[in-house]
């Protein structure tokens, strides 16, 4: 994954490249900022919040589930 964002990276910088000698120090980091965010943005990635939504979704899951096979395995020793 780190190597595809590398490649696509220094595709943007090719692409750009031309153009940058001729810009000012900020435009150029704007510019990085936008190809890195662009070659990011094509890959499949999650936000942290959107993992930590889904790791707690999970956790809370895993305590319901682990609640009814407790409940399930009382049942079985009441028969």
């Amino acid at each position: 994954m780190i190597d595809q964002f590398i490649k696509q990276l220094g595709t943007g910088l090719e692409q750009a490249a031309e153009t940058l000698g001729k810009l000012p120090k900020e435009e150029i980091q704007a510019q990085l900022h936008q190809v890195a965010q662009t070659t990011l943005s094509k890959m499949d990635l999650v936000t942290r919040e959107e993992f930590e939504v889904q790791a707690a979704m999970l956790a809370k899951y895993r305590e319901k589930l682990a609640a009814l096979e407790a409940r399930l395995a009382e049942l079985e020793t009441d028969q």
